[in-house]
């Protein structure tokens, strides 16, 4: 087995169901992200043989079952011990997956577009858990529903399905929920920037986003004039 990663682009799944079978027994696992080529599959039970040259996997998505056949490239201990975390090369991907991947990556841009106004700042720090440590980050832009964070230590796990930040501001600080959208490593790989959805923005979040937009902000000093005319798409890497 061979310890890489997909170079394809890879889009965040909301978590299909499927079962694998490394010819031993099955398992019934989450696929977290696809690409053309490739899946990188969750929750694999300890018991799961990911030395074998090929699997096969039944993967359960909308409207349509899968069958593929994979060959493990990659494998990561889960933080529980329990489980594990493999990255699969699809043989001869079939060209129904390829057209889903295709309808799920359009599907994906249209929900994830962010149609509120975008701030960008600079002097907003926030403190952002994966579940199993925080890291310190610097808020680039924000709008109602999302926040684009920089400066993110390489160690912070964005495989996670959500996490949790402080965002501290002027009039207080705003604990929210996130779910990352898009990743995109910086600095030679030491450090990513990260496209984060908000779950139900709190009453706070909507606040500063009003004092924002408002002619007297408390926060202007801290705005940038946007001179980007193109939106960050959500599922880039």
């Amino acid at each position: 087995m061979v310890d890489e990663r997909r170079k394809n682009e890879r889009l965040k799944t909301p978590g299909l169901k499927s079962n694998i079978t490394d010819g031993k027994g099955a398992f019934f696992v989450v696929v977290e992200d696809i690409s053309d080529t490739g899946v990188g599959v969750a929750e694999v039970p300890d018991g799961f043989d990911e030395t074998v040259h090929k699997c096969f996997a039944l993967i359960n998505a909308p409207l349509k079952d899968f069958n593929l056949v994979l060959r493990p490239r990659w494998v990561r201990p889960a933080k529980s011990g329990k489980f594990k975390r493999i990255g699969f090369q699809i043989e001869d991907p079939p060209p129904e997956w390829i057209d889903f991947v295709s309808r799920f990556k359009k599907e994906l841009g249209q929900k994830n577009q962010r149609s509120s106004s975008r701030h960008r700042t600079f002097g907003l720090m926030a403190v952002v858990s994966d579940g199993a440590a925080k890291f310190f980050g610097v808020v680039e832009d924000l709008s109602e529903n999302g926040l684009r964070l920089t400066q993110v230590p390489a160690e912070f796990d964005d495989s996670t399905g959500a996490c949790f930040a402080v965002v501290h501001s002027p009039t207080g600080d705003v604990n929210v929920s996130l779910h990352p959208c898009w990743i995109r490593p910086t600095n030679k790989g030491m450090y990513k920037t990260i496209g984060f959805r908000i779950h139900d923005p709190p009453e706070g979040w909507q606040e500063m986003i009003e004092e924002l937009e408002s002619e007297g902000s408390q926060l202007g000093f801290l705005l940038v004039p946007d001179e980007e005319s193109e939106e960050q798409s959500p599922e880039e890497k």
